[in-house]
């Protein structure tokens, strides 16, 4: 599989224009089996590599991570220098005004088709949505993995409903493994770090269900994964691009 080119979803599109939020599946919006090939499932062979996030600040160990940089268009994808991922204390009350330096995607990974094909995908709806054809849009991107254990539930969103100080955030799960729980929503801001009524709540599935929305009209969060059974560790995979407009 090459990078797939595919025009922008007017459907997309007009859910964040005019809701601040859409939500679909990557095989129906790609009009073929993305998440059925050899590439898609070299890439989710990498979430067995993630390495444990040593920056949480409630002490929890059920959070595995990896984050890089991009640049990209509508037609291109570029892997900036890796650096720390940063968030003000005032945004991020739990882990933020904190350097994170974590490891960076693997390289076949960040530069193999999937990422390629995704980041290039968000960059073609977000100008439709914004009119602003041919826009360089600046992802930071992570592999999550939450795990469950017996009487250890996991946090996708440990900060609970909150925004992360961007344009746009692009959440997709990748999979699911022995978890119940999970379940994504989106809430209406008051300001403060307030939040009002939820908006939509919705049980992303893998594999490839996303949720897209606006990040300056939206307050997100994610309620906790808990195991199907005591013998086994589950976990909820997703790949998440926070996303930012260029000057």
């Amino acid at each position: 599989m090459t990078a797939v080119n595919v025009k922008a979803s007017t459907t997309i599109a007009a859910g964040l224009r005019e809701e601040g939020w859409a939500a679909g599946d990557l095989d129906e919006e790609f009009g073929e089996e993305l998440t059925r090939g050899p590439e898609w499932q070299r890439f989710l062979s990498s979430w067995e590599r993630l390495a444990l996030d040593p920056f949480m600040a409630d002490g929890g160990d059920y959070r595995l991570r990896r984050y890089s940089e991009f640049d990209c268009t509508a037609d291109s994808v570029r892997l900036l220098p890796h650096v720390p991922y940063t968030q003000a204390k005032d945004i991020n009350y739990l882990n933020g005004g904190v350097d994170r330096l974590f490891e960076p995607f693997e390289d076949e990974v960040a530069n193999g088709p999937v990422v390629h094909t995704l980041l290039s995908w968000c960059a073609r709806q977000l100008d439709e949505t914004e009119g602003r054809g041919g826009a360089t849009w600046y992802a930071q991107v992570f592999q999550n993995r939450i795990l469950a254990r017996a009487g250890r539930s996991g946090k996708p969103a440990p900060e609970g409903v909150h925004r992360d100080g961007v344009d746009y955030v692009f959440t997709v799960v990748v999979g699911r493994h022995a978890v119940d729980g999970g379940v994504s929503g989106l809430y209406e801001p008051l300001g403060d770090g307030r939040h009002g009524k939820r908006v939509v709540s919705v049980a992303l599935q893998p594999p490839g269900q996303f949720l897209f929305n606006d990040d300056e009209r939206t307050m997100h969060g994610v309620t906790p994964v808990t195991p199907t059974s005591e013998d086994i560790v589950g976990h909820r995979d997703t790949f998440i691009a926070v996303i930012t407009r260029r000057d």
